[in-house]
């Protein structure tokens, strides 16, 4: 009895690895037969830029290594009356648009095609202008002061860039807007901290919904904002500037 038990034991094992290779070697097939490589596109307009600039990638399976962008497709930005086929540059391996003056509150359409992959298509709005209200030119800003501005239309994020007037970088921070606020108030020192003065320009970006979407994901499937026929991003900023006396002590 207990050699008819121990081969039961050693059949039922050897059973159930052969169903596990079985169910391995159907996921590797399943995987290798669904995959189906997309257009992978990356490019943020903004008003600061007169040139803008796109990434063109495809997307490649986990077990493979990522190759060189694509250098060869067809890439054409249009809106607001503007159209363009993007050359690609060499030096920079991204797509170059003609100087281009982005319009706020314009939509902005991306067209990319490549043999062997379906056609990407992306667009953005662009956020509205604001009005900054303090601090203004020359002002001096403090860990006590509160920064002031109009919200801007569209925008569903905010970066606040300080640069010293030698060119380089200060403070950084974040901002997530109330949906419902018309006018952004934001206390200096609950974002800020470090000691730091001098003469520095601060940018304010408002950022479209897609830039938010695509780098604050819920999952982790592959990020997708405003694209579609393709993975990536096509976002849009809007920035205003003032220069001020920064005097955090």
């Amino acid at each position: 009895m207990k050699k008819k038990s121990r081969i039961r034991s050693i059949g039922t094992t050897l059973f159930q690895l052969s169903i596990l290779l079985l169910v391995c070697i159907a996921c590797e097939r399943n995987y290798e037969e669904e995959f189906e490589p997309q257009l992978n596109i990356f490019g943020v307009l903004a008003n600061i830029l007169q040139t803008q600039e796109i990434i063109v990638d495809r997307t490649y399976p986990i077990d493979e290594p990522s190759g060189p962008v694509i250098d060869d497709a067809l890439v054409v930005l249009s809106g607001n009356g503007f159209i363009d086929t993007l050359e690609f540059s060499y030096s920079s391996q991204k797509y170059l648009t003609e100087p281009l003056n982005v319009a706020p509150l314009t939509t902005y359409e991306l067209i990319v095609e490549k043999d062997g992959f379906d056609t990407a298509h992306a667009t953005t709005t662009v956020p509205g202008n604001f009005t900054i209200f303090f601090p203004l030119f020359n002002d001096t800003l403090t860990f006590q002061d509160t920064i002031l501005f109009a919200r801007s239309t569209a925008a569903a994020l905010y970066s606040f860039v300080f640069v010293h007037y030698t060119g380089g970088f200060g403070p950084f921070f974040w901002y997530e807007p109330d949906p419902f606020d018309s006018l952004i108030q934001i206390p200096v020192g609950d974002y800020l901290d470090e000691p730091c003065t001098g003469l520095f320009t601060i940018y304010i970006v408002a950022y479209d919904s897609n830039f938010y979407e695509y780098y604050y994901p819920e999952d982790d499937s592959i990020a997708q904002a405003g694209v579609t026929g393709g993975v990536g991003l096509l976002g849009s900023t809007w920035t205003e500037a003032t220069s001020v006396y920064v005097l955090f002590e």
